[in-house]
């Protein structure tokens, strides 16, 4: 071989020796992106979406709504004796000084201890009624507190108000949100399912009763 062409070979050699060790290309075929478009001879089919997390899917229940707050939580009535939302009828009036709300309360019901803020009352027919009404500053990133979750049976939701009902654990729940004069007021209910009869026309006059 003649001497003249020793250094193009040596390039050539060195060039080939880089390729080899150099690392492949994103679309190359590593097995970790799977084969180049450029070298598939048949379009490949679309990818199914990937299972959920198993952390998301646990999670599912938590991320189903707000459900309705358990309002025997405030303190023990004792066991109440459903026989008065019959034997004791009528109503007695309440104002809120602080807020300027008022609504008809049934005589058969007992005040619970008043709140030291003074924003509302509850009253209780011992372990089978609960009255709540209330008022708070309205505050515009706060949105209104009307449950969401698979417990809800019927809602209904405006951009200054918003109500809903439904069951969960032997009680009926009904409540509804107001925004009015900067304040948000809210009433509800959480009864025992075999006390409805009695209560659904309760809820209803007190409802019609509710001023603010």
């Amino acid at each position: 071989m003649p001497l003249a062409r020793r250094p193009s070979l040596i390039i050539v050699a060195l060039l080939a020796v880089a390729c080899r060790n150099s690392p492949a290309a994103p679309d190359a075929g590593s097995p970790a992106l799977g084969p180049s478009p450029a070298t598939s001879s048949t379009a490949a089919p679309s990818a199914a979406p990937p299972p959920p997390p198993a952390a998301a899917a646990s999670g599912a229940a938590a991320d189903e709504g707000t459900d309705f707050e358990d309002q025997f939580q405030y303190g023990d009535a004792g066991v109440g004796d459903p026989a008065l939302l019959t034997s004791k009828p009528g109503y007695v009036g309440y104002a809120n000084p602080r807020f300027s709300f008022s609504l008809d309360v049934p005589r058969a019901f007992t005040a619970m201890p008043e709140p030291t803020n003074g924003d509302g009352l509850q009253w209780r027919l011992g372990n089978q009624v609960a009255m709540t009404a209330s008022g708070m500053h309205a505050i515009e990133e706060l949105p209104l507190g009307c449950a969401s979750s698979s417990h809800v049976t019927a809602h209904m939701a405006a951009k200054k108000s918003c109500w809903a009902t439904g069951k969960r654990d032997g009680f009926i729940f009904w409540e509804k949100f107001v925004v009015a004069h900067e304040i948000m007021f809210s009433l509800r209910f959480q009864y025992a399912e075999s006390v409805k009869a009695q209560m659904d026309p309760i809820v209803t006059h007190v409802n019609a009763s509710w001023r603010f």
